[in-house]
C-alpha cells in the first residue's frame, strides 16, 4: 500500500519540507516506504508504519544546544551519553515533538523515540523502524544493502540482529555510544535467535 494512502502523509510531508533539508525528507520519505512494504509482513498497521517512518527524524537536524535545551523545557530524562552527544536526543525529542503536534499514537511514539538504540522490550513496529532507517533503498553503505539481502533470504529477525549488530560494529570506536544500543543487541540475540 502506498505511503499516500495515509490520510495524514500529506500534513506529515508539508512540515517535514519545512524543517528539515531535502536529503534528510527523501531519507524519510525512503524510509516511510520502506517500513510500509514491511508492515503486511509484520501485521503491523499501514498508518502507523508510514506515519512512523516519515516523522521519526523530524528533529534530527536541530542545533547541538537545541536538543538540550528542548530536551529540558520538557523535563525529559537526559543521560550521560546524549549529554554528551545531543543527537542521540533526535528519536525521543522528535517522539515528544510529534505527540504535542500530530497526537502520534503510544506505538509510534515508541517506535520514534528508540529508533537510534534500540531497547529490551520494544515492540514490532519499533523494531521494524530501527531496521527501515538503518537498510531503506536510498542507503548506499554495504551494509545496508546487507539487511536488506538477509531481510529477504533468512527473515525479519535475522535482519533486525544483523542490523544491531552493526550499529554496536560502527559505534565501538566513537568517544560515546548509548549503552541502550549494546543492551538491546543482547537482548534480540537471546530472544530472536
Amino acid at each position: 500500500m502506498p505511503i499516500a494512502d495515509c490520510p495524514r502523509a500529506k500534513t506529515y510531508l508539508k512540515e517535514l519540507r519545512d524543517r528539515l533539508p531535502g536529503p534528510r525528507v527523501t531519507h524519510s520519505i525512503f524510509t516511510a516506504e520502506y517500513l510500509s512494504s514491511l508492515s503486511g509482513t509484520l501485521c503491523l498497521d499501514h498508518d502507523e508504519a508510514v506515519t512512523a517512518g516519515l516523522l521519526h527524524d523530524y528533529c534530527r537536524d536541530l542545533q547541538r544546544e537545541t536538543f538540550l535545551e528542548e530536551a529540558r523545557r520538557r523535563r525529559m530524562p537526559i543521560s550521560e551519553s546524549q549529554l554528551e552527544k545531543p543527537a542521540l536526543l533526535h528519536g525521543p525529542l522528535a517522539a515528544e515533538l510529534c505527540r504535542e503536534q500530530f497526537d502520534i499514537t503510544d506505538t509510534v511514539y515508541e517506535a520514534i523515540y528508540w529508533h537510534t538504540t534500540g531497547r529490551p522490550g520494544l515492540g514490532r513496529l519499533g523494531q521494524a523502524l530501527y531496521v527501515a532507517d538503518f537498510a531503506e533503498p536510498g542507503r548506499k553503505f554495504q551494509e545496508a544493502a546487507e539487511a536488506r539481502q538477509l531481510l529477504r533470504k533468512q527473515g525479519f529477525d535475522a535482519a533486525l540482529r544483523y542490523v544491531a549488530a552493526m550499529k554496536v560494529h560502527f559505534n565501538r570506536n566513537k568517544p560515546v555510544i548509548d549503552p541502550n544500543t549494546e543492551i538491546f543487541l543482547l537482548w534480540l540475540q537471546k530472544t530472536t535467535g
